[in-house]
């Protein structure tokens, strides 16, 4: 769409991407400044909110589609890293999510639950490990039809 993905690369901290080039840094500083314009027009708060709105939305679906091609830019031993990397943070959230899951259970238990049950534990904890389950499951699929 606008950005390009050699103007981008993997954030070092955090998840999504970060300007490398200097039309990485105009291309966040326009949306701003496209932004900021809108907010002082002087035109009713609707039309105000919708054109944010909507500017918001196409910087969404163009970082989406520079995250997407951001590997084609990428020689094998960055996109090896970053793999590496969203695995170790794949694990970490499944790790850092049953041990809630299983602390919520604990607690039950002590606050006078005679068994352990799952009336105690959040139900979005499991859907959150649920949602994880079925884009693992629908990824490997996709990539073996390859």
């Amino acid at each position: 769409m606008i950005g390009k993905p050699e103007w981008f690369t993997y954030r070092i901290l955090g998840w999504g991407i970060r300007p490398k080039t200097k039309e990485g840094w105009l291309y966040i500083v326009g949306f701003i400044a496209v932004i900021l314009a809108i907010a002082y027009l002087p035109v009713a708060d609707a039309v105000r909110q919708a054109a944010i709105g909507v500017v918001v939305a196409v910087l969404v679906i163009d970082t989406l589609s520079i995250m997407v091609k951001l590997d084609s830019v990428h020689d094998e031993r960055e996109r090896m890293h970053q793999l590496i990397i969203e695995r170790n943070c794949s694990f970490a959230a499944i790790v850092a999510l049953l041990v809630a899951l299983f602390w919520q259970g604990w607690q039950a238990q002590q606050g006078g639950m005679t068994t352990l049950s799952l009336s105690g534990m959040d139900p979005w904890l499991f859907g959150v490990l649920g949602v994880m389950l079925l884009a693992k499951i629908g990824t490997t699929l996709a990539l073996r039809a390859r």
